[in-house]
């Protein structure tokens, strides 16, 4: 994932050996984990819905803030039919 600002949507990602280049964003949706169970493996999750200069759609989510303790992963949550 490659993004412009440490917490804006990717402006490009390599999925399935194929980079896609993003040409629209929406998001972050933000999900923080439940702070009454005090479970500090868990970390907050931005969810962001992106378009491809070929069309396709997708659903990610990146894992984690820059500049916490562990950096932050990038997932694929699902694709837009």
């Amino acid at each position: 994932m490659l993004a412009t600002v440490p917490d804006g949507p990717p402006q490009q990602f390599r999925w399935r050996h194929v980079v896609h280049a993003v040409i629209s964003a929406e998001g972050p949706e933000r999900i923080a984990p439940e702070w009454w169970l005090a479970d500090e493996t868990e970390r907050e999750r931005d969810y962001y819905k992106l378009e491809s200069t070929d069309g396709h759609r997708f659903w990610v989510f990146r894992e984690g803030r820059y500049g916490s303790a562990a950096p932050p992963t990038w997932h694929m949550h699902g694709v837009f039919a």
